[in-house]
């Protein structure tokens, strides 16, 4: 007979992996049916194509599970100490098989895109102006884990997928709901979302992070690196100040 101590183990791990689960699957599946709970009265009839069956376990369900334990869901978990790149490429690395099947990919990108856009419509609806005006710190870091699904179709330089991973996750989670909920809104055909992003263009202005000093500018007030095409500075100083750690990834 199996110990005690196994199936306490067992346990624990089982419950677990159902709280984790439970932070990210009816944020997707009640809002999206349109159920009738405190967490879906804000939601809309989307036009979406059907929500294709979330299985019970595999790769995506562990990703989310993962990202979940990670408090990528959680609007309280502070990442304060903690490079938002390094984050995206540990929860990644864990995941070869959604890393190398364009059809965990998908999933993984369509489930992202659905919990997100959930997120955006209910708590805007709820929270009302003041939700623009927040830091979309945790929905950038899921919008950049979908751009980063996205760019494994095409890149597979660890090095290079690295920068990627910072310089999205400074436009996403270091600016404002401008970028986040545009980015989302190109993705999913909502109508609550489109009147957010109609919205959020009328309330925020379009700014961005300086890649050295790390302080927000209005984006028309930065320069763009002409080597990467992603990297922004507020400064030449500023640029050249950076020019040593930023060489080696254009190399």
């Amino acid at each position: 007979m199996p110990s005690g101590k196994k199936a306490r183990g067992r346990k624990n791990r089982a419950k677990k992996t159902a709280d984790q689960r439970e932070q990210w699957e009816p944020t997707i599946v009640l809002r999206d049916n349109g159920a009738s709970n405190s967490t879906a009265d804000s939601s809309c009839k989307h036009l979406l194509a059907v929500l294709p069956p979330i299985p019970r376990a595999g790769p995506v369900v562990s990703l989310m599970n993962h990202m979940a334990g990670e408090g990528y869901f959680d609007r309280t978990k502070s990442f304060a100490g903690v490079r938002p790149a390094d984050v995206l490429m540990r929860s990644l690395r864990y995941f070869l098989k959604v890393q190398e099947e364009e059809s965990e990919r998908s999933l993984a990108i369509n489930l992202l895109l659905r919990f997100v856009r959930n997120v955006f419509v209910h708590d805007s609806s709820v929270e009302g102006e003041k939700w623009f005006h927040q830091c979309p710190f945790n929905e950038g870091l899921v919008c950049a884990m979908i751009k980063m699904l996205e760019l494994l179709e095409t890149c597979s330089d660890g090095t290079a997928l690295a920068f990627r991973a910072h310089s999205i996750n400074m436009k996403f989670a270091g600016g404002n709901r401008r970028d986040v909920v545009k980015f989302v809104a190109k993705r999913l055909p909502c109508t609550c979302l489109k009147k957010l992003r109609n919205a959020t263009r009328k309330t925020l202005e379009k700014v961005g992070m300086c890649c050295n000093c790390l302080r927000y500018f209005r984006r028309s007030d930065l320069y763009v690196c002409t080597g990467c095409n992603i990297a922004e500075y507020c400064s030449r100083e500023c640029q050249r100040a950076d020019w040593s750690k930023h060489k080696r990834i254009l190399r």
